[in-house]
């Protein structure tokens, strides 16, 4: 199958690359004999996987080596320079083109346009969010959502779990209504705690936020992220965290209790008799969060970086948190003052079109993802779509021109407001992985395909042979 074919070149050329860390892709893919299995192929955006990690096969990698190759040549880059920047002269591009292409052993810049200009990043911001919730974080923490049982009284406590579902939820009301029988409780009234985290609308979202669909303001609490329908882009709650309070209560009831009242605000009592259920792992979050672009639960972890930095959990505070640790990662890789100025996160998705972001930044955090440097974000490299593979990307780079690069490119997608964008890791011929960064901006909404189209454009350039 062209699939199958696409995973082992995927495969082979990454192993080439790293050798050490990249053998379990090899074998998970059937490049060459081993003991796991390839999955099954991954469906487009439409169709991705919940945040549950028995959805997908999960591989625990090594830390990836950044290169066996020598460094970049200077023919090679200069090369690779004039390729990528011939892409300006499209029509859709206008010259409105900014890329960044940085060597991931070194840090330096390979190949660069207009690099250190600020622009909107659309939904590549999630990677930034990414970095900043696994470098807060192990990655092996769950979110964990209570039901207290004390006095008559069902408490349903939110620990940040937007991913619960119906099943779930279920299997909690039946464990609670077990636990108020033990207790002699036949009737019960119903709480609902949801101080884990403030949360709330985003109001730098604009037109981009819950009213068309595109995500659910963040909660201590939702049932399938509050997709009212389903679907990733359908109708969106407005108040996740008490409808999934409504639908306990109702679970409580088709359980055998009786339910008295209204669901009202409350606080778990301290060391009362709880039941609970816990989400999968941050780290498969994250994952699902790169793979279909989930705007929902990209804000849910920037959420989750303002809880363990210690600072305010409103939709504000979480913007400035993975802000902050982005800023400090940027000091960290010794980016320019510049470009950490020009840093405006405004929210955790993406879709505020006020988020500004320097090409060289982001390639530069694509760079430190694909250097082994830093255990915690290596992760990242595996969680990012294949070009014509996975995730958003599974129906890109079927042009012309642009094919030598499925199954070799990595990256997430991006588009907002006449901003088309992809950032992620790519390895050139030669065997120097390199995290990048591309913009086409300044484009009408009419010719979104076609910006779409020079984007992927560009990034094939990375793969190809001199």
């Amino acid at each position: 199958m062209p699939t199958e074919r696409l995973w082992r070149a995927a495969a082979i050329t990454l192993c080439a690359a790293v050798p050490v860390s990249f053998y379990v892709i090899g074998d998970v893919t059937d490049a060459f004999p081993g003991v796991l299995t390839v999955a099954d192929e991954e469906k487009g955006p439409a169709s991705g996987p919940r945040a549950r990690g028995e959805d997908y096969d999960r591989v625990t990698a090594s830390v990836p080596i950044p290169s066996v190759a020598p460094e970049v040549p200077d023919a090679q880059a200069q090369d690779l320079q004039a390729r990528m920047d011939a892409h300006a002269a499209l029509p859709v591009v206008d010259g409105n083109l900014s890329y960044a292409v940085v060597d991931a052993g070194t840090g330096e810049q390979v190949a660069g346009r207009d690099a250190h200009t600020v622009h909107v990043p659309a939904s590549t911001l999630k990677l930034l969010t990414a970095a900043a919730v696994l470098r807060q974080y192990t990655g092996t923490e769950v979110l964990t959502t209570r039901a207290a049982v004390q006095d008559g009284t069902v408490t349903l406590q939110g620990g940040g779990d937007m991913t619960l579902s119906e099943d779930e939820l279920r299997e909690l009301a039946d464990s609670a209504a077990e636990l108020a029988r033990e207790q002699g409780a036949t009737s019960v009234t119903v709480a609902l705690d949801t101080g884990f985290l403030t949360g709330g609308a985003n109001p730098a979202w604009g037109n981009n936020g819950t009213a068309g669909g595109w995500v659910t303001p963040t909660a201590s609490i939702a049932v399938d992220r509050g997709w009212l329908d389903g679907t990733q882009y359908g109708p969106k709650s407005t108040d996740p965290a008490g409808d999934a309070a409504h639908l306990f209560a109702t679970m409580l009831t088709e359980a055998g209790l009786e339910v008295q009242g209204e669901v009202s605000a409350g606080t778990a009592p301290e060391g009362a008799p709880s039941v609970q259920v816990e989400s999968e792992p941050i780290v498969d979050i994250v994952r699902h969060t790169l793979l279909i672009s989930d705007n929902t639960t990209a804000e849910l972890l920037a959420h989750l970086v303002a809880l363990q930095r210690g600072e305010e959990t409103t939709p504000q505070g979480a913007a400035a948190a993975v802000e902050a640790e982005i800023r400090e990662l940027g000091v960290e890789l010794g980016l320019p003052q510049q470009d950490l100025d020009a840093l405006q996160i405004l929210d955790g998705s993406g879709l505020s079109r006020d988020n500004r972001v320097p090409p060289a930044l982001l390639a530069a955090v694509m760079g430190q993802v694909a250097s082994g440097e830093v255990a915690g974000l290596e992760q990242i490299l595996f969680d990012v779509p294949v070009a014509g593979l996975s995730g958003t990307l599974a129906d890109r780079f079927d042009a012309a021109g642009t094919q030598d690069a499925r199954g070799i490119v990595r990256g997430k997608t991006g588009y907002l407001g006449g901003a088309a964008t992809l950032a992620g890791v790519a390895v050139l011929p030669g065997g120097r992985t390199v995290g990048y960064s591309i913009v086409v901006h300044g484009f009408e909404g009419a010719s979104a395909l076609e910006a779409r189209a020079a984007v992927d454009a560009v990034a094939a350039e990375l793969v190809q042979e001199d």
